[in-house]
């Protein structure tokens, strides 16, 4: 049988589609809905989807330590409190995960930061299989506060830009936490379909069209796919960047990092380190899969060299998680935090920055062996998972990413007014 799922009167969880690694809540089944404290909150969205931006200070006594959140409202209703006062507050609903377990909850917004819990769970969080033990405490995993030392931390944006996301896939984890960073930031990101996309391609005037009207002008653009992207998505990037829009990773980077033998040679002709790999003119006539087994049997002579995937955002690798054995009867790789430190994950980390700025990508996963004779670049994608780093990880990598693109525009800005005062 299964062990059953025990809460104590006061535990650990998590919330992370609203950017909250470690909050410590008190169980209160006296109460029906849980509570969260916030702080500015406003009303933003339409009124067909309404949302509602806010503040967290999730660790008591440090005021200094500020989560923006935002997240859809469902409903809002008369709350009385514990001491008697009744007010007006918005529910909304989100992930909880706790010991492994991930459920929606919702939760009501108490515009104060004075509860002695930042969080209250209510007894419509308490899931049928769980039980509550009010006698102990913390019986499921303990997180910590550490995991915000480590968050992105940064001013707010000077100017909202419209950051548009080209994607098939808007309910995709990493995608979802995106748009809602650059939201809470004050930012538009529209997810648009590639497919409903076409362009118009001229000397004079180029332009690209959404079923067939002129696309409204983007600051930036983030281009989600596969590894492998089609000519005519990194056309469209390209046509993107041409009309003057900041692209975090450009049509040509996208294009050396999509082709395994590109890749290779880009990386080598650097002097950056390597696994050695033979093609020859058959591998060329078949399929890609061809390919892919070639550099496949290669890798394979590192033997059980660990292999560490470093996110990288505007040349700095800022985490770093570890690939478990992979098995010959399991062929898909896990993932998990590394315990990697010092001189080993230093020369992993600066490899991988290497890697990123030669090729050009702006946002960047690069997968590093660490083999006897040192760290050899393995493998890269701008495809990254960003959920998958931010819950093994705790580093906000969305809000970096959103970070790096509004200092990125604002730099070319600065660049073409110094340019123009030249002119």
């Amino acid at each position: 049988m299964q062990d059953p799922f025990v809460l104590g009167w006061e535990e650990w969880l998590a919330l992370p589609d609203l950017g909250l690694p470690a909050i410590k809540a008190k169980v209160d089944t006296g109460a029906r809905t849980s509570a969260i404290a916030v702080s500015a909150v406003e009303e933003i969205g339409t009124l067909k989807q309404p949302k509602v931006r806010f503040v967290v200070r999730p660790i008591p006594g440090r005021d200094d330590v500020v989560v923006t959140c935002i997240a859809d409202v469902i409903d809002r209703r008369e709350i009385t409190s514990s001491n008697g006062e009744t007010e007006q507050r918005y529910v909304v609903r989100t992930l909880a995960r706790m010991g492994g377990r991930e459920w929606p909850i919702d939760i009501t917004l108490a515009n104060r930061n004075a509860m002695a819990y930042r969080m209250l769970l209510g007894r419509q969080a308490v899931k049928d299989d769980m039980f509550v033990d009010p006698a102990t405490s913390f019986r499921q995993p303990q997180l910590s506060y550490r995991s915000y030392g480590t968050a992105v931390r940064s001013e707010p944006a000077k100017r909202a830009l419209t950051i548009a996301l080209l994607s098939r896939r808007p309910e995709n984890p990493s995608n979802r936490r995106l748009v809602r960073l650059a939201e809470q930031r004050g930012h538009a990101m529209p997810i648009i379909d590639r497919r409903r996309l076409s362009l118009y391609i001229a000397a004079t005037e180029p332009a690209i069209l959404v079923n067939g009207l002129p696309l409204e002008p983007i600051d930036a653009v983030i281009f989600r796919a596969g590894k492998s992207p089609s000519h005519f998505s990194l056309a469209i990037v390209r046509q993107m960047e041409l009309l003057g829009t900041l692209a975090i990773n450009g049509a040509d980077a996208l294009m050396r990092a999509g082709d395994a033998i590109v890749l290779r040679q880009v990386l080598a002709g650097a002097a950056i380190a390597v696994p050695e790999v033979a093609v020859n003119p058959k591998d060329l006539s078949r399929s890609t899969g061809g390919v892919e087994h070639v550099l496949a049997d290669s890798l394979g002579a590192l033997g059980a060299a660990p292999i560490l995937r470093f996110a990288v955002v505007g040349g700095r690798a800022l985490g770093a998680i570890e690939r478990a054995p992979v098995t010959a009867l399991d062929q898909s790789p896990e993932w998990h935090t590394t315990d990697y430190t010092g001189n080993e994950l230093a020369a992993g980390r600066k490899l991988a920055e290497q890697a990123a700025r030669t090729i050009g990508l702006g946002l960047a996963a690069v997968d590093v062996a660490l083999s006897r004779a040192g760290p050899l670049v393995v493998d890269m994608t701008a495809n990254v998972s960003l959920s998958q780093f931010e819950r093994l990880t705790g580093i906000s990598l969305a809000e970096a990413v959103i970070v790096h693109i509004e200092r990125a525009v604002e730099a070319r800005a600065l660049l073409k007014a110094d340019v123009s005062e030249e002119a």
